[in-house]
């Protein structure tokens, strides 16, 4: 049963990647596997070894949603924009009473966890306002060696994104102005950007892993206040416009429920 929810698990992980707004990471957390997987990105073999199967399925299922399931999704925003984004709503909310639980394993909420809450809630806001400010430039010639640096460049800091709850990987590509310079190298199998992106998102998962690992240990509930305020602030950006009391209404409020369902049945089995 484990090794069937890591292959829903790496599904989810897998749409998160490539549609701006949408954390991996954050589902991470609301499943209960955060751990698990940010010790097989920080490249520890011990757990490795005991959770295999786990991991091989969570990685056939991210590879999964990753080309297939994403642009599903992204045709569903683009057709059904409002329940579909009242969907993920529900997803990520529902997942809080998880957030809340890993938080207080080892001692209880302090008043001063609202500092490490609102930081992450206004990093999470901020990024989302750097949406429309792209800063990369426009590069003409693919086979330079500028161009494959600046991919890994642009990769490395999207894959500690990756990482991080409540941040979006993709809002990530967004900000630096090349999401569908990335986006089309994926439909095409553009190699001449895949290949150094694979190469910046490895390095970058690695570190963003040990790194995130490290903070963890030493400062579990003010890293798990920090991100419950990622959490809670990447609904912002999911937040559709031309959302109000009209015909979708009823609908999106159905697939909000259902979708906070989802993840609070789903984090429950953890």
């Amino acid at each position: 049963m484990r090794n069937l929810l890591g292959l829903i698990y790496g599904m989810v992980y897998g749409v998160a990647l490539v549609v701006p707004g949408f954390s991996g990471g954050t589902f991470l957390v609301i499943f209960g596997c955060y751990d698990t997987i940010c010790e097989a990105f920080a490249l520890n073999f011990k757990a490795i070894k005991k959770n295999f199967l786990f991991l091989v399925c969570f990685g056939i299922g991210a590879v999964g949603g990753l080309i297939g399931f994403a642009h599903a999704i992204v045709y569903l925003l683009s057709i059904f924009a409002i329940p579909t984004s009242f969907f993920f709503m529900g997803l990520i909310l529902g997942g809080i009473p998880m957030i809340l639980k890993l938080a207080c394993e080892d001692e209880k909420l302090k008043p001063v966890c609202i500092v490490p809450f609102l930081i992450g809630f206004f990093l999470v806001i901020s990024l989302f306002l750097m949406e429309n400010f792209g800063i990369a430039t426009d590069f003409n010639q693919e086979q330079s060696f500028v161009f494959s640096l600046s991919i890994m460049v642009y990769s490395f800091f999207t894959a500690i994104a990756m990482i991080i709850p409540g941040i979006s990987g993709a809002f990530i590509l967004v900000a630096f102005g090349v999401y569908d310079l990335f986006m089309e190298a994926l439909k095409s199998f553009n190699f001449t950007v895949l290949i150094p992106a694979a190469a910046g998102i490895l390095l970058g998962i690695v570190a963003g892993a040990k790194l995130v690992l490290l903070v963890i240990s030493k400062f579990k509930l003010m890293v798990y206040s920090m991100i419950m305020g990622l959490v809670v602030g990447s609904v912002a950006p999911l937040f559709p416009s031309g959302a109000g009391f009209n015909t979708a209404t009823l609908l999106s409020l159905i697939c909000f429920i259902i979708g906070g369902l989802i993840t609070f049945k789903l984090a429950q089995r953890n």
